[in-house]
């Protein structure tokens, strides 16, 4: 009994959420409520959006009930440990940017002006560099449970028989 308590508490401690960890799932967070706000807006002015030339609300709903949807998805697997977060960080990472993209080139051919893409440029590689650095740190990786912290006897070379 004792034995398992030790076990226990030795994986609550090995699992301990690294920062960068917490920093990842709080941009996401961040990000996911920015797409609720979007939903519930565009439900809220449908009749009004609906009467602006640009993107229909239909398309502004469903971005923006997908994006809360797998953002709280993916923020929960971050915030918890889940092994499978990070491929799905991975996933929705590659997702969200693409779409950020699309719109903005969709935006330029309908005659609006890019004139900030160097700024787009940086910030899509600083986060896509924020992310795998995030997701591929050895804290990360205990954290996720994709790899174990040796202990120490793990480290001493195993006896031989003579």
């Amino acid at each position: 009994m004792v034995e398992e308590v030790q076990k226990l508490s030795e994986s609550k401690v090995s699992r301990k959420r690294p920062f960068s960890v917490t920093l990842l799932a709080v941009l996401v967070l961040s990000i996911t409520i920015v797409h609720l706000v979007r939903f519930i807006n565009t439900l809220t002015l449908w009749n009004f959006l609906t009467e602006l030339p640009g993107k229909p609300p239909f398309y502004l709903a469903l971005t923006g009930l997908f994006g809360t949807i797998a953002g709280a998805l993916v923020f929960w697997g971050l915030w918890t440990g889940n092994p499978r977060a990070p491929l799905a960080t991975g996933i929705l990472t590659v997702i969200y940017l693409s779409l950020q993209w699309l719109e903005q080139i969709l935006s330029v051919r309908a005659g609006n002006e890019f004139e900030n893409w160097p700024f787009w440029i940086g910030m899509t590689l600083m986060g896509l560099v924020f992310v795998v650095w995030t997701l591929s740190h050895a804290g990360s990786k205990v954290y996720f449970g994709e790899m174990h912290e040796s202990s120490e006897k793990d480290r001493r070379p195993p006896l031989q028989e003579s």
